[in-house]
């Protein structure tokens, strides 16, 4: 490559494509802090449709189906005395309630605590963000602000260990709900360098290995190398504190991860469906039908929903995280710290403090001395 190869222009077009990438990846940043509010009736509806909805028209099929069998067919009601057991039918609806019970417990408690722990984890990111700041050399190359645009025609300022640190809960949230992570909606995705340092991270030939890093250890890694370069030269206790927090925050991510993933034993949810199922049939032959004949399908709907219905709805809440904002019965609160986490670090980075300006410009009124002359007696 001569000198003149070197020296030449970037064409036009390229410039083009690359403007028009930037200002693609501003209007998904402003998309992602610009939510649409909750449609709760929308989502109100799926709960029902996806909970409800299946197993209220398996049970009325079932019911209708077996009404009839019961009214055309000669023998068929003898037959479905025969597993007239009050015994065995009371045994199998208590302990399917308590395993009902128990379960739907269990899923709301997950939900809860993989809420709690996500807030752990954005408080915990937005103290290192506050760390870094109090403690940041603004000449230093993951510290310094840059503008970029805001998706709206104008621009915010930003610095790469802000990008990086802000992306945290994104990463966490997306990795919860098991769908693929594209750097380049994240807000590390308006600076090109971090988005390469991301995907080499995540590649799947690094280290010689068949898969790269998981993304929270890429965007881990990414931010211990941005306070290598923000604390170097600076004093070692400080840098032991921002590790501290930097720790906080993999903890928290641990814990949520911990519950997220946590499966109960498969033959445990086959036994819980099939209890349930065998309770709901036995009441049809052996009570419903017979003693109620077509009411006995709106009734069985009713048994359906106040037991295993409310265990497929508190199982879709198991975890929040892979809910997305517009289908959730609850409030949203993951997306919301996502964004309310966003726009705090931004505003950590790239504001000014107030009093700095004014440190020690202010004269310190010293304590009145009191007289040399001044001696204690006693009389």
């Amino acid at each position: 490559m001569t000198v003149c190869d070197v020296m030449q222009p970037v064409p036009y077009t390229n410039l083009r494509v690359a403007e028009g990438k930037r200002e693609m990846i501003a209007q998904m940043r402003r998309k992602r802090l610009n939510k649409a509010p909750n449609a709760w009736g929308a989502a109100i509806f799926m709960d029902l449709l996806w909970g409800a909805g299946p197993w209220l028209a398996g049970v009325c099929a079932v019911a209708v189906g077996l009404w009839r069998l019961h009214d055309t067919v000669d023998g068929v009601p003898e037959t479905f005395a025969h597993f007239n057991s009050a015994v065995a039918i009371s045994a199998i609806s208590t302990f399917s309630a308590f395993l009902l019970v128990s379960r739907i417990q269990n899923n709301l408690g997950s939900n809860r605590n993989i809420i709690d722990q996500f807030g752990n984890l954005t408080g915990s990111v937005i103290n290192l963000s506050l760390w870094v700041k109090s403690q940041m050399v603004s000449t230093k190359t993951a510290a310094a602000l840059m503008p970029l645009p805001d998706g709206s025609g104008s621009t915010y300022l930003a610095n790469k260990i802000g990008l990086t640190l802000a992306s945290v809960p994104y990463i966490v949230k997306y990795g919860g709900r098991g769908t693929k992570i594209m750097p380049e909606g994240l807000p590390i995705g308006q600076d090109q360098q971090l988005v390469d340092r991301y995907k080499e991270f995540t590649a799947g030939s690094m280290f010689g290995s068949s898969g790269g890093l998981a993304p929270f250890a890429a965007i881990v890694l990414m931010i211990s190398e941005q306070i290598d370069q923000v604390q170097r030269g600076e004093k070692a206790s400080e840098y032991a504190v921002l590790f501290a927090q930097l720790n906080a925050v993999t903890g928290a991510e641990g814990a949520i991860g911990g519950v997220s993933a946590y499966i109960a034993p498969y033959i445990m949810t086959a036994l819980t469906y099939a209890l349930v199922v065998i309770y709901l049939l036995l009441a049809l032959v052996s009570d419903l039908i017979p003693n109620n004949g077509g009411n006995s399908i709106w009734i069985a709907a009713v048994m359906a929903f106040c037991t295993i219905v409310f265990f497929q709805i508190s199982a879709r809440y198991a975890n929040p995280m892979a809910l997305r904002s517009k289908q959730s019965g609850q409030a949203p609160l993951i997306s919301q710290m996502c964004v309310s986490t966003e726009k705090a670090i931004l505003a950590v980075f790239s504001r000014t403090n107030p009093y700095i300006s004014t440190k020690g410009l202010e004269p310190v009124e010293e304590p009145p001395q009191a007289p040399v002359s001044f001696q204690m007696r006693f009389n």
